[in-house]
C-alpha cells in the first residue's frame, strides 16, 4: 500500500504517514497546530445517517480532488481550527471497515485513502483515526447522491461544491494528463530501446504511473537491488523465464540486465526502473528464424509464441509494478504500454502457438511488418499481486498485441483475469493450475466464443 507523500504533514507529524504513527506523534499537534489546505481535525467520527455520509465522503472527495492531506478523527479543535484536546473516537476494526467501505460506495472514482488507527495508550479501543488521502490523476472524484453526482473540493480550510464550469475544467485536466502519461511511456520506451540488441526479438513493457512517486539512488539502494534480482527470474503466472545476472546505474535510474554484448547493448534480459516509479522492461523472445547469421534461406522474421506472449507480458507487468509501488511508492493507477521490437518489412513477425514436440502452427491472418503497440490503463496494487487484476490487465495489452495479427483475442486468459486451461500447451498446464489455485484464479474448461 503506498502512503501519502506530504513534506509538510510529516514535518508536523515528526515521521511518515503510515502504519508506524504513534499516539505521542499525533498529540504532539497540540497546541496550535492550525487546520490547513491538507489537514482537517475532527472531534468525533461520522455517523451513519445521510448527512454523515455526505460530510465523511465530502471531505474525503474534497482532499482527493485538491492535493490530499489529513483527516484526524478524535481530535478537538479550538474556535480558530487550532488542535486543543485529544477526545478519542473508537478505533476498531469494525468502525474503520465501516468507514472505509461509505467512502468505497459513494466516491467514484475510488479515491486512495487509508484508515490509520492509532491507540491512546491509556484507554484501549480508543484513540484517533487518521485518514490519509493521496491526489490521483483520476480526480475529479464525485460523491453519488440520489443518483446525482456531486463534486467536493478543499479549498483552504473550508470543503465547497464545484460549479459546472469547475468540474469540465478537472475532466479537462484529467483527459490532458492522460494524452501527457501516454506520450512519456512512448518517449521512455523509445530511449529505452535504442539500447536493445537488434539481433534479437523482444518484448518490451512499460509503466508511467499517473502521479510520480520517488526514491534515492545511491551505492546502498544499487547493493539491495543488486541483492533482489541478479541470479533471480522474472516469473509469469508461476512459470520461470529469463535470469537477471548483474545491475548497474544509468543517470535517476536502476539498471538489471541479463547479458550485454560485444558494443555494451542489453542481451537476453534488460530493465530500468526510474527514480520516479516509472520503468521498462524487455524480454527476448530468441525465436528469430533463421538466425541473423545464416546467409541463405527465407527472409530472417520473429516467432512469436501466443502462450510466451501471455506469460512474458504478465511477468513484465508485475516487476514494474512492484518498483512502482515497493520502491517508489507511487499509487493509483499507471499508463502502461508494450510493443515487440524489431518488426521492420526486412524482419516481419509471425504469431504461433506451439502444440509440443516441436510442432508449431501460425496464428492470426497475416505476419505484421511494423511494431504492434498496444496500451492500458491499470491500478498498480493490482499489477503487483499476482492474481485477476494483474491476469486481466494482461489480457487487454497481450490482445490489443495480437490483434494487429488478425487475431481476435488472446485465448489462454479470459478478460475478468481468468484462465482457459485447453489453450495452454500440455507442459505449461501443471504451471498455470497451481498458480490458478494459488491466487483465486478460475479456470475455465469450455471453448472461447
Amino acid at each position: 500500500m503506498p502512503t501519502l507523500r506530504n513534506r509538510r504533514l510529516e514535518q508536523l507529524l515528526g515521521g511518515p504517514i503510515d502504519e508506524s504513527l504513534t499516539y505521542t506523534q499525533v498529540t504532539g499537534l497540540i497546541p496550535g497546530t492550525a487546520e490547513g489546505p491538507d489537514l482537517d481535525f475532527k472531534r468525533d467520527t461520522y455517523g451513519s445517517r445521510d448527512k454523515d455520509r455526505k460530510a465523511l465522503c465530502g471531505d474525503v472527495g474534497g482532499l482527493a480532488n485538491a492535493n490530499g492531506g489529513l483527516l484526524i478523527l478524535g481530535m478537538e479543535e479550538d474556535s480558530q481550527g487550532r488542535a486543543a484536546k485529544a477526545e478519542g473516537v473508537n478505533i476498531s476494526d469494525a468502525e474503520r471497515l465501516r468507514l472505509h467501505q461509505t467512502v468505497v460506495a459513494n466516491v467514484q472514482p475510488t479515491p486512495t485513502f487509508d484508515i490509520i488507527p492509532v491507540e491512546d495508550p491509556d484507554r484501549p479501543g480508543t484513540g484517533f483515526l487518521v485518514i490519509w488521502v493521496a491526489r490521483i490523476a483520476t480526480a475529479p472524484h464525485a460523491y453519488i447522491q440520489n443518483n446525482t453526482l456531486l463534486y467536493p473540493k478543499r479549498i483552504g480550510t473550508q470543503t465547497v461544491w464545484l460549479t459546472e464550469a469547475l468540474v469540465a475544467e478537472a475532466y479537462r485536466a484529467r483527459f490532458a494528463g492522460l494524452a501527457d502519461r501516454i506520450s512519456e511511456a512512448a518517449r521512455i520506451e523509445r530511449d529505452f530501446i535504442s539500447r536493445l540488441d537488434s539481433r534479437q526479438s523482444w518484448l518490451v513493457a512499460t509503466l508511467v504511473p499517473d502521479l510520480p512517486g520517488d526514491f534515492r539512488i545511491d551505492t546502498a539502494t544499487l547493493k539491495a537491488f543488486d541483492e533482489e534480482i541478479a541470479g533471480r527470474s522474472i516469473v509469469g503466472l508461476g512459470i520461470p523465464l529469463v535470469r537477471f545476472l548483474g545491475t548497474r546505474v544509468r543517470h535517476r535510474r536502476l539498471v538489471g540486465a541479463g547479458e550485454y554484448d560485444s558494443h555494451g547493448l542489453y542481451s537476453a534480459l534488460a530493465c530500468e526502473l526510474h527514480e520516479s516509479g516509472s520503468g521498462s522492461i524487455a524480454v527476448s523472445f530468441d525465436t528469430r528464424y533463421p538466425r541473423p547469421d545464416h546467409l541463405d534461406g527465407p527472409t530472417p522474421g520473429s516467432r512469436i509464441d501466443d502462450e510466451g506472449l501471455v506469460t512474458t507480458v504478465a511477468a513484465a507487468l508485475r516487476f514494474l509494478a512492484i518498483h512502482a509501488r515497493d520502491r517508489a511508492a507511487a499509487g493509483g493507477l499507471a499508463t502502461l504500454r508494450v510493443t515487440i521490437f524489431p518488426v521492420a518489412p526486412d524482419l516481419p513477425a509471425y504469431l504461433m502457438h506451439s502444440g509440443g514436440h516441436g510442432i508449431a502452427n501460425e496464428l492470426g491472418t497475416h505476419p505484421v511488418w511494423q511494431p504492434p503497440v498496444a496500451d492500458a490503463v491499470a491500478d498498480i496494487d493490482d499489477l503487483a499481486t499476482d492474481g485477476r487484476g494483474l491476469l486481466a490487465a494482461t489480457y487487454r495489452l497481450a490482445t490489443g498485441l495480437v490483434q494487429e495479427f488478425g487475431r481476435a483475442e488472446v485465448l489462454q486468459l479470459t478478460a475478468d483475469g481468468n484462465l482457459r486451461r485447453r489453450y495452454w500447451n500440455r507442459q505449461a498446464q501443471r504451471d498455470v493450475m497451481r498458480y490458478a489455485e494459488q491466487h483465486d484464479v478460475d479456470v475455465l474448461e469450455d471453448m472461447a466464443g
